[in-house]
């Protein structure tokens, strides 16, 4: 499969083919000139004063003069585009000729001119529509000012030609570049706000293709920050989200290259602006935020003035807004529709990346969790045993792994049911969870069996482990009657790596049920595989 082409080349082929229809349209406009001067030429030849006899030669190799610079254009020859601009005089000239019999300026043909101004300005570039006004006002000088009108008019084979006075040459050179320069105005300021809104369809793909790589809600909302302020030249930016009710904020730094945490109150969902904005789920302008209606708002962004406020809408209830400020004169705040609109897809794209982020924790989550007892499952198990075991090693530090196994479990199921059984490991696990640190991890081993990693924990730390787990055991309402047995190894003491650490801590919970169950045994065994004598609880 071919690879693909670069933006650089993608982008130049869009405007290669975009100038080919341009020049496209420009042909159109001359042979509709040529056709407009024919169809004058047959029907109104008194008052253009030629006819299709006087008209026609001209015109004809003024369309041979076109058609073949069309043609060397098409065959992609060099010097094809200099050609094509030295056809621009030529429009000039041959409008100049035919519309020199009826008097120049006073000619019905003058509407010509414009057209081809028009067609020039909007098709080539405004530059090009300036240079072909002063063009045109050449023309009209030169043919009075040198007398060639008569010698234009036997050119043409024309026995009467009008003389047009100098105020109507003037008029008519006013009215050139009245038509040049409003022209030239108004497709700048088309070209202007094509570019811009080019530029943000720009910024937002590339903050879309950012996104896409970013999984922490943090750097999502950051990079939907800059983005919006480099795109939108807001002076000052903020925004807080809400997850599992605790608000968290972002602002963006004095310098505007990055973003900093900002602390959120609890009550920042009471603020005024933040309701109005979640009543009507859309964009609303205000003058100033203040801290008596607004202060966790005013917070963030104090002594801000025009602040446009856009709602984040997330899901599962959770809430977040965006604070950007626009600053400026009072006269100049207000903002256009079009941009607040352009304000709602970033936010509205952030959202969804946010929202995407979410659903792939999930999911990652989903895949490491047991589905019955909410604990680690055994993949997730022997993830984190291999990368706490690498650790240790790095570090020197001691490892704990303790397996635990239900006694008798299978008469629970036998005589209670599976479901019951299923309400048991439930509850041991909620103690096993209960009896640990942050750091240690929980994990379902297979079964009616459990294991806990213990980072930095040696067999000493470990038996009180256990000791918490069979003390919260005894005490469980809903576990009365049901003992454990267990097996606790440590590394570097009992083993030298992940595999060796499994095997001792299972021998240790093969002795514990040995010796008559509900009772827990340190592993004695050697790193290198020699076993010595266990001690049972």
């Amino acid at each position: 499969m071919a690879a693909p082409f670069p933006a650089a080349i993608r982008e130049g082929a869009h405007e290669l083919t975009s100038l080919e229809e341009r020049l496209g349209l420009l042909l159109m406009v001359r042979i509709g000139t040529v056709g407009f001067v024919v169809l004058t030429a047959l029907f109104a030849s008194a008052q253009v004063g030629f006819g299709i006899t006087d008209i026609g030669p001209i015109s004809a190799t003024y369309l041979t003069i076109v058609a073949s610079a069309e043609w060397y254009r098409r065959k992609g020859r060099r010097g094809r585009m200099t050609l094509h601009r030295l056809l621009l005089p030529l429009d000039a000239v041959y409008l100049a000729l035919v519309s020199a019999p009826s008097g120049g300026p006073r000619s019905q043909l003058v509407v010509l001119f414009a057209v081809q101004l028009i067609a020039v300005t909007l098709l080539v570039s405004e530059r090009a529509g300036l240079r072909m006004a002063l063009w045109d006002s050449f023309l009209f000088i030169l043919i009075p000012t040198l007398s060639l009108s008569a010698r234009i008019g036997s050119f043409l084979g024309v026995r009467a030609v009008a003389a047009p006075r100098a105020s109507e040459t003037a008029l008519a050179i006013m009215g050139f570049w009245a038509v040049a320069l409003c022209t030239a105005f108004f497709s700048s300021v088309s070209e202007r706000e094509l570019r811009r809104s080019k530029a943000e369809l720009s910024e937002l793909a590339g903050m879309a293709a950012a996104m896409e790589l970013l999984h922490a809600e943090e750097e999502i909302f950051s990079i939907l920050l800059l983005t919006v302020t480099r795109a939108f030249g807001f002076r000052r930016a903020a925004l807080w989200w809400v997850r599992g009710n605790r608000p968290r904020g972002l602002v963006l730094s004095p310098g505007g290259d990055k973003t900093e945490s900002f602390s959120v109150p609890e009550t920042a969902r009471h603020d005024k602006v933040v309701r109005l904005v979640w009543d009507s789920r859309s964009p609303i302008l205000v003058k100033h935020l203040s801290l008596d209606d607004d202060p966790a708002a005013a917070g963030m962004l104090p002594h801000s003035r025009n602040v446009v406020v856009l709602p984040i809408q997330l899901e599962g209830g959770d809430l977040g807004v965006v604070l950007l400020e626009h600053g400026g004169h009072p006269f100049t705040s207000r903002l256009p529709k079009r941009v607040l609109l352009m304000l709602s897809q970033f936010v509205g794209h952030a959202a969804l990346s946010v929202r995407n982020a979410r659903l792939l924790d999930e999911r990652e989550r989903l895949a490491t969790i047991d589905g019955l007892t909410g604990v680690s499952n055994r993949r997730q198990f022997d993830h984190v045993l291999s990368r706490e075991v690498s650790r240790a090693e790095r570090s020197s530090e001691p490892l704990a792994l303790v397996i635990f196994d239900l006694d008798h479990f299978k008469i629970v199921n036998d005589t209670q049911g599976h479901l019951a059984g299923d309400e048991v490991l439930k509850a041991f696990a909620g103690i096993l969870s209960h009896a640990v640190r942050e750091m240690d991890v929980v994990a379902r081993y297979g079964g009616e069996e459990f294991a806990l990693v213990l980072p930095r924990c040696d067999q000493n730390g470990a038996v009180l482990v256990v000791e918490r787990v069979t003390r919260g055991l005894r005490l469980s309402e809903a576990l009365q009657g049901v003992t454990v047995s267990a097996g606790v190894a440590s590394l570097p003491a009992n083993a030298a790596d992940g595999r060796e650490l499994i095997e001792a801590a299972d021998e240790a919970l093969f002795e514990s049920k040995r010796a008559g169950r509900d009772r827990w045994t340190v592993s004695a065994r050697h790193p290198n595989g020699d076993r010595l004598s266990n001690h049972p609880s």
